[in-house]
């Protein structure tokens, strides 16, 4: 094992990247000519090519940068990338810069400039605390004793079994759950739950090592998950009775307050009600509550409560996507 950096299980690195030290790497992205500073995060499924990344910078799950040999991307130190941003080639993104969920990034980014949109425009610039940069390495270590007594581990594809998994979280008895999943979460909640192949679920209370009280997935009854969602479950998820996950879509339950050059974790709850539908491809990312009987449109960008029985497409559209 490691003692240096954390590259969990799925993910491929080329003999083109480098890494730095105290770098975490999760599950199922992928790495092309990459040059990553030391103290860098990297979410699921992320998609990296042809890109420098400088230290202490955070890139959230989906993330893609698309950079090419003869036009690579230069991201600063510092910065942060939401989930499921685009960021085109030759791009240049400064050092603290922070980019919304969603955003598609076409031109360069001044350092400690917010950005939101598709495509990305400036509607800020961060007044922050210099308090120091962030660094994985505390957690780092945490995640390596965890493989190393033996319990669930996205460093050890074995430990992550669907009969291990019903075997801690009794109350998934009689739930469906496909063997080519990524399941590192506490679960609580109904009878014939549904979730498909190549789902990444994580989170768990402080009960069981977590960082909140809320931590953890609870699921309602006869609720169904779709194929390659991620669940990001550190600040907690409530699904409701029969709502429907349509595949691909990304829940993501924390924040960081950008006021401090560290970036301090937040919890950001996320309750989605019974009977919603939650389409193909979307972004929810917390603190915020779906009512009873939603739907939101697929590639839809959620960041705010969504009342009972209505039709959203959240802030902004993933078009390019769809398409």
């Amino acid at each position: 094992m490691d003692d240096t950096n954390v590259v969990e299980v799925l993910t491929t690195i080329d003999s083109g990247s480098e890494l730095g030290r105290h770098v975490w790497i999760r599950a199922a992205s992928r790495l092309q000519n990459v040059q990553l500073g030391n103290d860098c995060f990297v979410g699921f499924k992320s998609d990296l090519r042809f890109v420098a990344i400088g230290k202490a910078s955070m890139l959230a799950t989906g993330v893609q940068c698309l950079g090419t040999a003869q036009s690579p991307i230069q991201i600063g130190a510092n910065a942060w990338l939401g989930a499921k941003v685009t960021v085109k080639a030759g791009v240049s993104i400064g050092a603290g810069a922070v980019v919304a969920a969603g955003a598609l990034v076409v031109s360069d980014v001044p350092p400690d400039a917010v950005t939101v949109g598709r495509p990305a425009r400036i509607i800020a610039y961060r007044s922050v605390v210099e308090d120091g940069a962030p660094s994985p390495e505390r957690v780092l270590a945490k995640v390596r004793e965890r493989a190393r007594q033996g319990m669930p581990s996205l460093l050890d594809r074995a430990s992550l079994s669907v009969a291990r998994l019903k075997e801690l979280n009794p109350d998934t008895q009689t739930w469906d759950i496909s063997e080519d999943t990524l399941i590192d979460a506490e679960l609580r909640g109904g009878a014939s739950v549904e979730i498909a192949r190549d789902c990444i679920l994580i989170g768990r209370s402080v009960r069981q090592g977590g960082m909140s009280q809320l931590g953890g997935i609870d699921i309602g009854t006869g609720t169904s998950l779709g194929e390659g969602i991620v669940i990001e479950a550190a600040g907690g998820v409530t699904i409701g009775a029969f709502s429907e996950l349509g595949a691909r879509v990304t829940v993501v339950t924390s924040s960081h307050d950008h006021s401090f050059r560290s970036l301090p974790w937040e919890e950001a709850p996320v309750r989605i009600g019974s009977r919603c539908v939650i389409g193909e491809g979307a972004i929810i990312v917390g603190p915020l509550s779906i009512g009873d009987g939603a739907v939101i449109k697929p590639y839809s960008v959620v960041i705010r409560d969504v009342l009972e029985n209505t039709v959203v497409n959240g802030v902004v559209q993933l078009m390019e996507i769809q398409e």
